[in-house]
């Protein structure tokens, strides 16, 4: 840019005035002279501080300091850019070594309670808060204050009173009215919740449509980058969405938290803050690995960047993926995070699921201790739920039934972890006495249900009790029959079958097929059906009878010509192979040529459309660096083991 002698100084004012700071900064620095004047420095300070470069802004405040001493104004700027940057112990420094000007007293004690804050000294933050004045229009920056106070120490129905009152005496701020909406959140008040942050989105949008909010929708994915301009911080648009992301989540709905979070305003992955890089990496939908590494990168960064969630997150990703050994590496290397992120009942569940890897009879003795521990708050909280109804005291009831919620929430994991020990050593019974067990508490919750349902069909012998498990899962949502997971739709139709209900399997086999035929299942990314004929084939297949079982199998991938083929349906297809493979070379098992050409042509076109695809599924964090074998190559083997085994008399 090219600035004619004597207008330096209108045009970087004019940059700095249309918020152009990032130009302002790069015009400032191809003057020589700015970074050793008071003017410059003070300019690219503001500017810097302005777009968030908190670091380069205190270099230039400190500068300052030491070319102008006597302006406290310039000390009190060096030590809010510290504080903004996370280093609280060197802001605190700077404030207590000569910002003593009266006229700046009211902003040293809110910086002094600030930086307290985040050094977590909730003590002395209540101390500088009652120092301050509610004059001079700070009534509702102290509102806010003492409800963020007050959020802290988990006393959120009167943060919240704080922060109403913080909006009424100030007018509408996204940020105060982004911490009532997290306090309705942490009271489990969605709903309201929602309005504020529909509030802060739609003024965000009006007064701010050059941040391009759901321009990443609308574009899948390729819209501009916006950068941190000053006016996101502003808007509070980026703390709306992960709220609104983080509410969906937790009622369930992935799909919508994804959506919340591609709403955003577009910024590259380095741009985004700790909060979005955060639930962006536990709704991946990729796979696990690009969320471990993100929040594996947050956690080195450390407090304050660090979301306290992070480590918690980490190591139940880590469990969800079966990733014990890594789990313990990081409860290990991060002991000093494990008291201050973890609580002593979700410890004690981490500690139990990663000590059954190698001692099971210990982690049940750890799980039965923490089962019987919050087993006896149940009780106590429904017997106070039931005084609660006979008072007819509304308030009281709600409060007791949303403790009772919160410790069913807490009960139910640690019921599916004591189950889960038995399962994963095939002992079925063993699993379903444990179900049986936390009945008690859980049989009206439907993920409780749902993995009995699972128990009592791997018992091989109790497929009607699953089917009754099962059935009232497929009406609920019959309508939307897609959105009921594919193992509950296969496992449905196979207890049928072994019930001699082939009719309730057929009809619901054909309600699934016309369904993926209204979604235009033309990808092959639908495998609903697909998923059911390859549960009913391999069922046949372990009954001998291959012939109609293979077939089945080769209908449901399309004939090995489709998009269905990948390593999730490939494996049932191989050990299906196999096991005809095994009877034949024992002679046990006898197909018609014709069966056994079918076979084969099945296998050629595996072996065709195959031969680029992984064969095997790889964990989320598995990089060995060799190429994994193809479907390809594996079933052009199977295909000359059977030509081999046809030709043998």
């Amino acid at each position: 840019m090219i600035i004619r002698d004597g207008e330096y100084t209108k045009t970087i004012y004019t940059m700095i005035k249309e918020e152009r700071f990032q130009d302002a900064i790069n015009t400032l620095n191809t003057i020589p002279e700015s970074s050793t004047t008071r003017a410059g420095l003070s300019l690219l300070g503001h500017c810097y501080y302005q777009m968030q470069d908190f670091i380069e802004a205190a270099n230039c405040y400190e500068h300052l300091i030491n070319l102008v001493p006597d302006v406290q104004e310039y000390r009190l700027y060096y030590s809010q850019s510290l504080f903004q940057a996370g280093l609280f112990d060197e802001a605190q420094k700077i404030i207590a070594t000569g910002l003593d000007s009266p006229e700046l007293k009211e902003k040293v004690l809110q910086l002094q309670s600030a930086v307290a804050y985040g050094n977590e000294d909730y003590t002395a933050a209540q101390s500088m808060l009652l120092q301050r004045q509610d004059g001079n229009g700070q009534e509702a920056s102290t509102k806010n204050d003492e409800g963020c106070l007050l959020y802290q120490a988990s006393m959120y129905e009167d943060a919240l009173q704080r922060y109403v009152s913080a909006l009424q005496a100030g007018g509408f701020n996204p940020h105060v009215a982004y911490n009532a909406a997290l306090c309705h959140y942490r009271r489990k008040e969605n709903s309201q919740a929602l309005n504020y942050i529909a509030e802060i989105v739609e003024r965000g949008i009006r007064n701010h449509p050059e941040l391009g909010v759901g321009a990443q929708a609308e574009t899948e994915g390729g819209a501009r980058s916006v950068g941190n301009p000053p006016a996101l911080a502003a808007s509070g648009l980026a703390q709306a969405f992960n709220l609104k992301a983080a509410i969906e989540y937790q009622e369930g709905n992935i799909d919508g938290a994804r959506e919340a979070l591609t709403d955003l305003p577009p910024r590259s992955e380095p741009e985004l803050d700790p909060v979005t890089l955060h639930n962006m990496a536990l709704t991946d939908p990729v796979g696990g690995g690009a969320g471990l590494r993100r929040l594996a990168f947050l956690l080195e960064l450390g407090p304050p960047t660090c979301p306290p969630e992070t480590f918690a997150n980490l190591l139940l990703l880590c469990c969800k993926h079966e990733m014990y050994d890594t789990a313990a590496d990081i409860l290990a290397e991060h002991t000093h995070l494990t008291y201050k992120y973890l609580s002593p009942y979700l410890y004690d569940l981490l500690d139990a699921l990663i000590t059954a890897q190698s001692t099971p009879e210990e982690a049940e003795q750890k799980l039965g201790t923490l089962a019987s521990s919050i087993g006896g708050r149940l009780r106590a909280l429904a017997a106070k739920v039931q005084e609660c109804r006979s008072a007819t005291d509304q308030n009281a009831l709600r409060m007791a039934l949303r403790e009772y919620e919160g410790a069913l929430e807490s009960y139910l994991p640690v019921a599916m972890a004591r189950a889960w020990i038995p399962w994963r050593m095939d002992d079925f019974q063993g699993a379903e006495r444990e179900f049986r067990a936390s009945a008690e508490f859980c049989s009206e919750t439907p993920s409780w249900r749902l993995h009995a349902a699972h128990v009592l069909f791997m018992r091989g012998d109790r497929y009607k009790e699953a089917a009754a498990f099962y059935e009232p899962i497929v009406r609920q949502n019959y309508d939307d029959i897609l959105s009921i997971p594919a193992s509950v739709l296969a496992n449905l139709c196979v207890a049928y079958i072994m019930t001699s209900q082939n009719e309730e399997a057929e009809e619901l086999m054909r309600k699934v097929e016309r369904a993926e035929e209204r979604k235009g299942n033309a990808t092959g990314q639908c495998l609903h059906l697909c998923i059911v004929n390859l549960v009913i084939g391999t069922l046949y297949c372990a009954k001998n009878n291959y012939e109609f079982g293979l077939s089945r199998i080769a209908h449901a991938l399309d004939g090995g010509s489709g998009a269905r083929l990948c390593a999730d349906t490939w494996i049932h297809v191989k050990r299906c192979v196999l096991g005809l493979l095994t009877g034949m070379a024992k002679q046990t098992i006898v197909l018609p040529s014709i069966a056994l050409q079918e076979t084969l042509n099945f296998l050629r076109a595996c072996e065709a459309y195959g031969i680029t695809i992984p064969s095997v599924l790889t964990g989320p964090l598995e990089d060995s660096g060799e190429q994994p074998p193809t479907i390809g190559l594996e079933a052009r083997k199977l295909r000359a083991l059977l030509l081999r085994l046809m030709e043998y008399k």
